[in-house]
């Protein structure tokens, strides 16, 4: 027969210090991840509100039409020069400058997000010189000649040379000419010229080199475009 002995308990622990009651709870804005995520979203709002304000009232382009001039630098739109040539004979050749300009300024439109656009040829009584008006209700790039290097290539001009005629710009093609001389002007003839603005760009294309030799000239009809179809 076994003898009960009385069970011992573990000691009490000693008392401590007394724990200081519960302060009161931070409030959620004194929270440290909390005021580094309003930081980031605040961050994102200011960048988001000029992004959506530019994307929502931004420059958009104009799609206001644009008529050609009847007449541009004393030639005639090309139809009418071939009509008043033999109209029943030109009117194949005439038909294809319709489709040609109305399919370019559907493209000029199409690249400028929409924006009106026209396109027009002309041409001189002979139909010796002509050129392509394109313009379009918005800004463009300027123009840019590619870099040669005239000294080591031992030309008097590079290939390509770009004229300032005041807010006109024109591409000029030289032929070539040795260093130490000047290129013959003859022989030099305008491949475009361009003014642009912040609501519209007038562009000359050459069609041809007759009579499109002197840049001042070419800059001076694109300032006549540039009135008559106004910005």
């Amino acid at each position: 027969m076994t003898e009960d002995f009385p069970r011992e308990h573990p000691p009490e622990p000693a008392p401590g210090p007394a724990q200081p009651p519960p302060g009161p709870r931070r409030p959620l804005l004194a929270r440290p991840v909390v005021t580094g995520l309003i930081g980031v979203l605040v961050g994102a709002f200011l960048v988001g509100v000029p992004w959506l304000t530019l994307s929502l009232f931004g420059d958009e382009p104009s799609g206001r039409t644009l008529s050609a001039p009847a007449a541009l630098g004393g030639l005639s739109r090309a139809q009418e020069a071939i009509a008043k040539l033999d109209k029943v004979k030109g009117q194949t050749q005439i038909d294809r400058i319709d489709k040609t300009d109305r399919e370019t300024a559907g493209r000029v439109s199409a690249a400028y997000g929409g924006a009106g656009a026209v396109v027009q040829q002309y041409q001189d009584d002979r139909l010796q010189r002509g050129f392509q008006l394109i313009a379009v209700r918005a800004p463009s790039p300027e123009l840019v000649a590619p870099y040669e290097d005239v000294q080591a290539l031992g030309l008097a001009a590079p290939s390509t040379e770009l004229v300032r005629v005041g807010p006109v710009q024109c591409l000029v093609h030289n032929d070539p000419a040795p260093a130490g001389t000047t290129p013959d002007p003859d022989r030099s003839f305008v491949t475009n010229c361009q003014r642009t603005g912040a609501n519209l760009t007038v562009t000359l294309r050459v069609l041809s080199s007759e009579g499109n030799h002197d840049p001042q000239e070419l800059a001076g009809i694109v300032e006549q475009a540039w009135r008559e179809l106004g910005e």
